[in-house]
């Protein structure tokens, strides 16, 4: 009680001291310089002033513009991330990306040793060059592994992007790449309308390598006479010797050697040195896995047989992603045979995926599952299926599949699929879909719809379909129409194309039509087309047609549009047969030089003209 008294009295004294004393300047000397109270607010105000700086860095630096690079894009756009951030080569498994698994190779088992190959001192010279390098060979030969191990040899430090179709390698591409890896298993899953071409392969090549690969079959689809997806058969045909690396499906004998030497007690590779249908084929269990998809005789082997075939047909027809479960239900009965169509004692699909995902021999499976419930038929089966060498055979794919693909695929996969029915013959299906894509907005298939129109009879739509494009001003349609045209040998309508072209002085449309003669060495169509741009044509359309058909002629007919052009008297006409024929590639410029400067020279004397070209 008394304490309490005490400290209710020392709240009313101090505060009426403090007052006093302040009053009558006893307290001074508190504040004065050098003073107590001084020092401290003195050394206080440095520490505010140090956190006011402090708080004004944090501010800026929160305002700071974010880096024009933000690595979200990567998010959703590539695999295998760290966080957001692209991993490093080193730190991304070998099965990651997507080398074979082994026979015999159990979850916690290594891979085999890698066996250095012959064209390994080939493949790190063109890595180390840059650009984009391409490993080729069949299925199962040791593209990937041969790939990978030379990539971690020589950039182990450097960012890895595995992009997951093309269109996200574009955008992630767009946003900025520098010392990157990027790695493309099967090219041809990029090669797609707004995926990887040469102007972005441009684009990229000085800060970046892409290392791909590719089956045999893809490369020779992109190369063939008549190839529709002239995007990625420019890009193919763009890759230097150096960078095509060919994989051969069998060792030969020095790397035979190195096998026997790397075999350390490991006893798959010295099985699959004696294996008769080549190392790498033995080691991802090719054989065992065909026979699983083709030898059997009971009700769950159909079963699987029959969604592992349709999971193969989806890939042949241009369907490069896994395909959902419920997609392979729907096709499955297409698959088997006619006598178990209806059997009421089927296992049900579940059962039957489940048995096509189990690896052979610890190695691959015919099916690979995915974490969301879709399947990807193996590539070596695909290989197989397309060699002729499997329960499939020839046989076409099924209407019901393109069906399903078409409606499974977005607007722009949907080209893919009208490419891939192109190539088998269904051009009604390739309609279809370059039809939809291009009511999409694909660029790519605006182009493509002339070529299934064409095989399938109908030139006048093609031919209405390139002066469309000539409206429009759409080169891309005007090219597509004349070479549809060119490849059902109409050269006829590609004549008469190009003479209303050149009669309208429209040099886009004269361009279209003469590079498609020229490409198929049509030399007598194009020295006519000549002569008929020298009497009737504009200075623009003369030089077209010259230029295009320059390296095309021989002698006589170069000497024959010379004599023509200079018969007409206009200097004009002159100078464009002159500049037209001079810049061919490969034209004989001397022979050019002889026919026509000599006029240049007499109508420079007489006045007439007083500039050569």
């Amino acid at each position: 009680m008394k304490s309490r008294w005490v400290r209710r009295g020392l709240l009313v004294v101090v505060p009426v001291v403090l007052v006093v004393a302040l009053r009558l300047g006893w307290l001074s000397w508190l504040v004065a310089d050098g003073g107590p109270v001084r020092k401290t607010l003195e050394g206080l105000s440095w520490v505010a002033a140090l956190v006011a700086v402090g708080f004004s860095l944090f501010d800026l630096r929160r305002q700071r513009p974010e880096p024009v690079v933000s690595r979200s894009v990567h998010v959703g756009r590539a695999l295998h991330l760290d966080g957001d951030r692209l991993p490093k080569v080193a730190d991304v498994p070998l099965l990651a990306l997507r080398v074979k698994r082994a026979v015999g190779t159990s979850d916690g088992q290594a891979l085999p040793r890698y066996v250095p190959r012959d064209r390994d001192e080939d493949l790190e010279w063109a890595i180390a060059c840059g650009g984009l390098v391409l490993l080729h060979g069949r299925a199962a030969a040791g593209k990937s592994r041969a790939a990978a191990e030379a990539v971690r040899r020589l950039r182990p430090g450097h960012d890895l992007l595995v992009p997951v179709d093309g269109p996200a390698l574009r955008q992630i591409a767009e946003s900025g790449l520098t010392d990157t890896v990027i790695w493309l298993d099967d090219l041809e899953r990029f090669l797609v309308s707004g995926g990887l071409d040469v102007e972005l392969l441009q684009r990229l090549a000085p800060s970046v390598c892409a290392v791909a690969t590719i089956r045999d079959h893809e490369l020779a689809a992109f190369r063939a006479e008549g190839a529709i997806n002239r995007a990625a058969a420019d890009l193919i045909a763009s890759i230097p010797p150096s960078h095509l690396i060919a994989i051969d499906q069998r060792l030969t004998d020095t790397e035979q050697e190195r096998a026997k030497t790397a075999q350390a007690g490991d006893p798959r590779i010295d099985r699959a040195l004696a294996a008769s249908e080549g190392f790498a084929e033995y080691l991802a269990a090719g054989t065992p896995m065909l026979e699983r998809w083709s030898v059997g005789d009971d009700p769950l082997f159909y079963v699987g047989q029959a969604l592992i075939s349709a999971a193969v047909d989806c890939r042949r027809a241009g369907y490069a992603e896994a395909v959902p479960a419920t997609t392979l239900a729907q096709l499955y009965r297409d698959y088997l045979p006619a006598l178990w169509c209806e059997r009421p004692d089927l296992p049900s699909i579940a059962e039957g995926l489940d048995w096509a995902a189990r690896p052979v021999l610890g190695a691959s499976s015919c099916l690979q599952p995915r974490a969301d419930g879709t399947y990807l038929a193996s590539d070596y089966l695909v290989d197989r299926t397309q060699d002729g060498g499997s329960p499939l055979g020839g046989s076409p794919v099924p209407d019901r599949t393109w069906d399903a693909l078409f409606s499974l695929s977005s607007d722009r996969g949907v080209t893919a699929i009208g490419t891939a029915a192109y190539d088998a013959g269904r051009f009604d299906v390739a309609e279809r879909c370059f039809r939809r894509a291009s009511e999409a907005g694909d660029e790519a298939a605006v182009r493509l719809v002339a070529f299934p129109i064409s095989k399938l009879g109908r030139y006048q739509e093609v031919v209405d379909i390139f002066w469309n494009g000539a409206r429009s001003g759409h080169q891309g349609i005007m090219l597509g129409a004349s070479v549809a045209l060119s490849l059902a040998g109409r050269f006829d309508d590609l004549s008469d194309l190009a003479r209303r072209a050149i009669t309208d002085g429209d040099v886009e449309a004269t361009l279209a039509t003469v590079v498609t003669l020229a490409d198929v060495d049509r030399s007598a169509d194009l020295y006519h087309l000549g002569l008929f741009a020298i009497v009737n044509g504009e200075q623009g359309t003369i030089t077209a047609v010259t230029w295009a058909a320059g390296e095309k002629l021989d002698s006589e007919q170069l000497n024959g549009l010379a004599h023509h052009a200079i018969e007409t008297r206009e200097a004009s006409v002159v100078f464009a047969t002159y500049h037209g024929l001079r810049n061919s590639a490969n034209v004989d410029k001397e022979a050019v030089d002889a026919a026509l400067l000599p006029w240049f020279a007499g109508q420079e004397d007489s006045g007439e003209i007083s500039d050569l070209p």
